[in-house]
């Protein structure tokens, strides 16, 4: 069982992470109006980054000091984590069976029929299991490396 600060920080990153995730997609959708997809979504990302830090330095963590080995050690748990990310999801992708759902709706007495979504279960279940290891690197890295509480001795 996971003590109740521990599962308050939890929490708390999992909201900042929810937030981090809308400041990056609100920044690529408004950005990628102007200029290629690969620069607003590289802005996006940057944005997000810089406002998860933020938050989770002072908002889940408490540390409130201006300690930049802390921001490269964040920044180096972000490259270690988003890479076991795309690790992950390519070798699940790669060992999965190959599934689609189709939900199709029909027209009564027609007898047209059309695709109205089709989800690829195995992308699907590829990327949910990535970001979930993702999510467990970076909350560790951060609760026991990066925002570890410093002894006052």
């Amino acid at each position: 069982m996971i003590s109740r600060d521990t599962y308050i920080a939890l929490t708390k990153f999992g909201i900042v992470g929810g937030l981090s995730f809308f400041v990056d997609l609100s920044v690529y959708y408004g950005l990628s109006q102007f200029i290629a997809t690969w620069m607003a979504k590289s802005a996006g990302i940057v944005v997000a980054t810089y406002v998860n830090y933020q938050l989770n330095k002072h908002w889940t963590w408490g540390a409130s000091d201006r300690n930049t080995m802390r921001l490269a050690k964040y920044l180096l748990l972000y490259t270690l984590s988003g890479s076991a990310n795309v690790i992950s999801n390519e070798l699940l992708l790669a060992g999965l069976p190959k599934m689609e759902l189709n939900a199709m709706v029909t027209i009564l007495n027609s007898g047209y029929e059309f695709g109205l979504a089709a989800v690829k279960i195995h992308k699907f279940v590829a990327v949910i299991a990535a970001t979930a290891l993702g999510m467990i690197i970076n909350f560790l890295g951060q609760k026991i490396w990066v925002f570890k509480a410093e002894s006052k001795d």
